[in-house]
């Protein structure tokens, strides 16, 4: 395979959506090709290395997993038991009501999204980051759906999960994931927030918001709260993040030096639990993987933004291909998408992709029904009339906004104005206590309308 393919094919696209700077690094037929483009910040001279780290976002959660897995290897854990049963015994640590939902929440169903955790809970402000303090705040919180149920994509539940961590482990989450993941495999990675006393952040690229009139790039800071750390919290170069996901490959295949955890332990994060049905995000979900089809294979992979930067992971262990691609700019979720179909086109290879469902049958008209506002937790995304032609649009907290496309089936799809024109698709669904669609999934989270009944409280 020609580096200089690869090479020709990142240039273009950084070029194409304006990018500052981007990494691809891939493992393919036992070499590793790695290549970088553009620079760390606009108006820099710093180019982007191979050791440039980027923030990894919503992909800093495989990491967190596979701490999970090796305490689960270690006999420290298990998977399917609840994790109330592993936080009886810490001192000062709140008990959980008997007839709490929490009380039936597993290791298993916060790292595959159905423990029925809002999208996003923030949490009381602290003086400093207790994950212990949070944890009493999610159980105060309620649930949103009932544990083991349904799919919906959660960032509260990995920090439940890290929170189980720093009691498994006796130590903060930040120093297990050191201790146990990046040192003993030799990966060079950094916290983008690192409450640690005398500690500082790692260096990293800086993000870029890019304007989608003008294509201007403004240099933005990245950011995670320090309770949401291990689920957007880590930064770190493409080709770190091809290192881990060769401990994911077969026989032959694997990172010598990439000891993450026994292949056995590893291999739940990309089994599919039945409850997680990702529609809009992926074709399944496992502890800590999501599933995304390659030709008649399912790719284990993961997708990530964070305050003007993007991440994407495949891994393929059938064939031993991973690969990772890491952009520092709002606009490169479209690149991703786009470098997918070069793969195929230049190189032949499928890499594992979701296809965005389309909205099918007749245009759906009865909009006085899909009115209103949605919540999850500390999202909303807001439905309403178009001031013309009376078509609908979509208002999300999170910035994505555009007019909706809806078939007769309920499904919809929306072109995002300000993220490159992406096209991100979800439905409409009716729970059967209220009115015809008073729930919504999008981008993988269930929401329901505002003032349809609602938690599981504690």
């Amino acid at each position: 395979m020609d580096v200089d393919v690869l090479s020709d094919t990142v240039h273009g696209l950084i070029r194409e959506h304006r990018i500052p700077g981007a990494q691809l690094s891939l493992y393919r037929d036992g070499t590793l090709r790695e290549v970088c483009a553009g620079v760390e910040r606009i108006g820099s001279d710093a180019l982007v290395s191979p050791r440039s780290r980027f923030a990894y976002g919503s992909v800093s959660k495989v990491f967190t997993a596979a701490l999970v897995m090796q305490l689960v290897e270690e006999g420290e854990a298990e998977l399917d038991a609840p994790v109330t049963e592993l936080l009886a015994g810490v001192a000062g640590h709140t008990r959980v009501a008997v007839d709490h939902p929490m009380r039936r929440v597993t290791l298993r169903q916060l790292l595959s999204h159905t423990a029925g955790l809002v999208s996003d809970h923030e949490g009381a402000p602290l003086r400093s980051p207790s994950l212990r303090r949070y944890f009493e705040s999610v159980v105060r919180e309620g649930h949103f759906g009932v544990p083991g149920s349904t799919f919906s994509y959660s960032n509260t539940g990995y920090a439940v999960a890290a929170y189980v961590i720093e009691v498994l482990t006796g130590q903060s989450w930040w120093d297990s994931m050191e201790s146990y993941v990046a040192r003993p495999a030799g990966l060079d990675l950094a916290f983008v927030e690192d409450p640690r006393t005398g500690r500082v952040p790692g260096a990293t690229v800086s993000g870029h918001a890019v304007d989608a009139r003008t294509g201007r790039a403004e240099p933005v800071d990245f950011y995670c709260e320090s309770t949401l750390a291990a689920a957007g919290g880590i930064a770190g170069s493409a080709t770190d993040l091809v290192r881990f996901g060769r401990a994911f490959l077969g026989e032959g295949h694997e990172a010598l030096d990439a000891d993450i955890a026994d292949p056995e332990a590893l291999a739940a994060m990309g089994c599919a639990v039945p409850a997680a049905d990702p529609f809009g995000l992926a074709a399944g979900w496992g502890a800590g993987w999501g599933l995304y089809p390659g030709g008649d294979v399912l790719w284990l992979g993961h997708d990530g933004t964070l305050d003007g930067g993007s991440c994407n992971v495949r891994v393929d262990p059938a064939s031993g291909t991973a690969l990772a691609f890491t952009t520092n700019s709002t606009t490169g979720l479209a690149a991703w998408l786009d470098l997918v179909g070069e793969l195929h086109r230049t190189l032949g290879l499928r890499v594992g992709h979701y296809e965005q469902p389309a909205p099918a049958g007749r245009p759906y008209h009865e909009a006085a029904a899909l009115t209103g506002e949605f919540v999850n937790g500390e999202l909303a995304i807001r439905v309403s009339h178009e001031s013309t032609g009376g078509t609908l649009r979509m208002d999300a907290d999170s910035g994505v906004s555009g007019v909706l496309s809806i078939g007769s089936d309920l499904v919809f799809s929306v072109r995002a104005e300000d993220r490159d024109d992406v096209l991100f698709s979800g439905r409409f669904l009716s729970s059967g206590k209220g009115r015809p669609a008073d729930l919504m999934q999008y981008n993988g989270r269930t929401l329901r309308r505002a003032g349809a009944a609602s938690r599981q409280a504690a």
